[in-house]
């Protein structure tokens, strides 16, 4: 996984890895801080991790654009369990890219050493996240 450039709601800059430290995490790509499904995925992230059933793994939103993205879907995705981040153009360097106008959008299970252990992207936000694949990937 590209350790990417991020910036945070309140305007902090880290990398993807930084932010990880280490650790396994999810990231999850939205396609933006307006998409309802992409919101409906993060918030099922969130409520996941809430209730302990990610295994400790912890979950990174990113959206693209700049802080004031990454601060609506903190406000959206109100949530302890998971941080939003703005990527700026950075989707593109994860493999995710703009087709037909669409920005894809992804979910991406890092492993402590950076390598991507699972990854599911689409174009069509209901295809971006399938929640029994990614707890068999983790359970893996």
């Amino acid at each position: 996984m590209p350790d990417l450039e991020l910036v945070s709601p309140r305007g902090d800059r880290n990398t993807l890895h930084s932010i990880r430290g280490g650790e396994r995490a999810i990231a999850y790509f939205l396609r933006s801080d307006t998409c309802p499904i992409c919101l409906k995925h993060a918030r099922s992230l969130a409520e996941l991790a809430e209730a302990g059933g990610l295994g400790g793994t912890s979950v990174v939103l990113i959206v693209p654009g700049d802080v004031g993205e990454a601060r609506e879907v903190a406000t959206k995705v109100p949530s302890t369990a998971v941080t939003a981040w703005a990527s700026g153009s950075g989707h593109a360097a994860a493999g995710m890219g703009v087709f037909l106008s669409v920005q894809h959008s992804g979910t991406f299970l890092i492993a402590p050493d950076g390598t991507v252990e699972y990854r599911r992207t689409s174009a069509l936000p209901p295809r971006s996240m399938d929640r029994k694949e990614l707890l068999e990937a983790i359970a893996r």
